[in-house]
């Protein structure tokens, strides 16, 4: 399962990341997000019951990916996976949601920002991880990365959007994280923008 769900997320590139102060507009934004053609979609778990929000939009439409992001702890892990989360995002390098992940058979992409932490992930077996704050790293570090770590699949977010995407693609990205910008347009022009945003990112990719 975990290689397939790796394949999907090469295959569609983008990942919507869903971060909002509220469950409805969480909902709103991802159902948006989807009618615009995303196929993946990562709930962040600062959403209130974010978990929730993952099983209902699963029940909506379990054609797509539907992830659990900002996963701290090894409880949150497991109430996502109780939830029916496809694959689970950290923003950092946690061995407890690492070996979690790994228990429960459910892919576990965690977040790294140093060489160093991008070798204590590979050695643990890891081998799709999530670079963040991408504006912080930077693109040079993919290319870098990807140079010793030859079979290493790599997803940016922080600071990738509409305009810069395929710079991070060229940089060796194998797919990326879209957040801040969909909240941006949603406050702006609405679920109708988050569609028209999405389908012009798509039709891009």
């Amino acid at each position: 399962m975990s290689k397939d769900i790796y394949s999907l997320l090469k295959e569609d590139k983008a990942v919507a990341v869903i971060r909002t102060n509220t469950y409805e507009e969480a909902k709103e934004i991802s159902l948006a997000a989807i009618k615009g053609g995303i196929k993946v979609i990562e709930v962040t778990m600062s959403v209130p019951n974010g978990a929730e929000l993952i099983n209902e939009l699963k029940q909506i439409n379990n054609k797509i990916l539907v992830g659990a992001g900002t996963v701290l702890t090894k409880e949150q892990l497991i109430e996502c996976v109780d939830k029916n989360a496809d694959f689970i995002v950290s923003p950092c390098l946690d061995e407890e949601i690492i070996k979690g992940g790994q228990y429960l058979n459910i892919p576990v992409i965690p977040g790294v920002m140093t060489m160093s932490e991008l070798n204590k992930v590979y050695l643990m077996g890891v081998r799709f991880v999530k670079v963040f704050p991408g504006n912080v790293v930077g693109k040079g570090f993919i290319k870098a990365a990807k140079s010793i770590y030859t079979d290493i699949d790599i997803m940016p977010t922080g600071g990738v959007s509409d305009e810069n995407f395929k710079e991070w693609l060229d940089a060796g990205a194998d797919c990326f994280g879209i957040g801040s910008d969909l909240n941006k347009v949603f406050k702006n022009r609405g679920t109708e923008g988050i569609t028209d945003y999405c389908k012009s990112l798509i039709a891009s990719l």
